[in-house]
């Protein structure tokens, strides 16, 4: 699982979206560039179709599992 978790990193950080950086035992990855532009400035059309990647992302999950994700995920900033 974690080589796939990798390869979605570095996808991210080639589109500018993340940046990684290497330290003496582990990789950490944070917000690059791209993904500091305010939402304002997003191309039209943008956050209609983040809309739908949520969507279509969370669907496999029940409204108890979405929020478990939204609260482990917030521990993890």
């Amino acid at each position: 699982m974690s080589a796939t978790i990798k390869v979605v990193i570095d996808r991210l950080t080639a589109r500018g979206l993340t940046e990684t950086s290497a330290g003496p035992r582990r990789r950490s990855t944070s917000l690059g560039p791209v993904s500091r532009v305010p939402a304002s400035r997003w191309p039209k059309g943008g956050a209609e179709t983040r809309s739908r990647s949520r969507r279509r992302t969370l669907a496999p999950l029940d409204p108890k599992e979405r929020e478990t994700l939204v609260v482990l995920l917030s521990k993890l900033r």
